[in-house]
């Protein structure tokens, strides 16, 4: 049974990423609890949302607008088609994420009168640049920022950084329940099923029963800590002649130069984009996460569901996924040695990982369960559009009897 927002019309709400990807794996979920027990209509919209509605989403729709990372003159029309939906639809709510989703939907639902503009700030783009590139792209931060009504980063650690930063006051930034992007499934992600899936995927990859498994599942690239990771795995597998890595994900960009060894090691295993990351992740020991920039780290938190140690840098989002020294270790950003450390101290104390992995189930269940998490979403949905309402009504009740004197005049 479906719950109305209020009698006053169905809610509505748009969601806008850049790519369909990210629709799929972190705006959907909460787009069908909306839709499911909070009788939102909802509208996803991304570069090519062909496939991503699932036939059986009755009030979840999706419309293609063309957009592309990186930047791009292609920009403009993407507005001035995003303003032409706003502006038509007239959704009472607007959510965009991703760089430059987020900068063109923040100026277009502006243009568009949305009276709830959400800023989900899955990450800061900039803090990876230096010089004039970092200036540029914090301004444009800044000013997504000030467009929007609500700013919603997914962990306590962004929040922070970005009021110190200055690009929102304390009050404008929100952290739904514990953090992430939308919480974890953990019906995927389930501990109970790692023993089976390990050795299943374990025979799948060729790696034995007793080898050691460091995993990485992302965006192979230099701000994940590709050079890092690549320089740590490459004393590991000197060292141990049972040590494997495997990568679960596509590679973006080249590859630092030193790491033209692992491109055909036989030690080290690539899985490219795949739909089986609970598998893959159940044939791990250890799941690492060597980035320089996260908004919260959604993998970190799904390895700790199925009872996975991790070893994460200390950087604002991963800081918040992980309970230092009992679900994982945390070690310097861009610090290859380390991380190796880190890496060797966890792959000679099997009762140590044991013990994390415990641990980490129950942190996730306690913080991060996805049915829980849309709860706390739907209740700060449905405050918003309350609080929205009620503010257009007080104004239309004090402009009422302006217009009428101006006739009686």
């Amino acid at each position: 049974m479906k719950e109305a927002v209020d009698s006053e019309k169905i809610p509505s709400i748009c969601y806008v990423t850049t790519l369909p990807v990210t629709l799929k794996a972190f705006v959907l979920p909460s787009a069908e609890y909306l839709a499911d027990h909070g009788g939102f209509q909802v509208t996803l919209v991304s570069s090519d949302c062909a496939g991503i509605v699932p036939p059986s989403a009755g009030s979840v729709r999706g419309v293609t607008v063309p957009m592309s990372r990186g930047v791009s003159l292609d920009g403009v029309r993407a507005i001035w088609q995003l303003f032409r939906l706003f502006r038509r639809e007239r959704f009472e709510i607007v959510q965009y994420s991703t760089p430059n989703a987020a900068f063109y939907a923040s100026i277009a639902s502006t243009l568009a009168r949305v009276p709830v503009r959400v800023y989900a700030q899955w990450g800061i783009r900039y803090v990876g640049f230096k010089g004039v590139k970092r200036a540029v792209f914090k301004a444009l931060e800044r000013l997504t920022c000030l467009l929007s009504t609500h700013v919603e980063p997914d962990s306590f650690g962004n929040l922070t950084f970005a009021v110190e930063e200055k690009l929102y006051p304390q009050c404008k930034g929100h952290v739904i329940w514990h953090g992430s992007a939308a919480g974890v499934d953990l019906i995927q992600f389930d501990h109970q099923r790692v023993p089976a899936s390990r050795t299943a995927t374990r025979r799948e990859l060729g790696v034995r029963p007793d080898d050691f498994v460091l995993g990485f599942v992302g965006r192979l690239s230099r701000d994940k800590g590709a050079r890092e990771l690549l320089t740590a795995t490459r004393r590991l597998l000197d060292e141990y002649s049972n040590a494997y890595l495997l990568l679960v994900g596509p590679v973006e960009g080249d590859e630092p130069e030193d790491g033209d060894w692992a491109r055909n090691h036989d030690r080290i295993v690539r899985v490219g984009p795949t739909d089986r990351v609970p598998d893959y992740m159940a044939a791990m020991d250890v799941f690492v996460l060597p980035s320089y920039r996260e908004g919260f780290g959604m993998v970190v938190v799904e390895a700790e569901a199925m009872g996975i140690p991790v070893i994460v840098t200390d950087i604002p989002g991963p800081l918040d996924a992980v309970l230092p020294e009992e679900t994982g270790i945390v070690v310097p950003v861009r610090d290859a040695q380390a991380l190796h450390r880190a890496v060797c101290m966890l792959l000679a104390d099997p009762q140590r990982r044991a013990i994390m992995g415990r641990a980490a189930v129950e942190f996730v269940r306690a913080n991060f369960d996805r049915e829980v998490f849309g709860v706390h979403l739907l209740d700060r949905r449905r405050t918003q559009l309350a609080q929205s309402r009620e503010s257009r009504a007080d104004k239309r009740t004090t402009a009422g009897p302006a217009r009428d004197g101006k006739r009686g005049r």
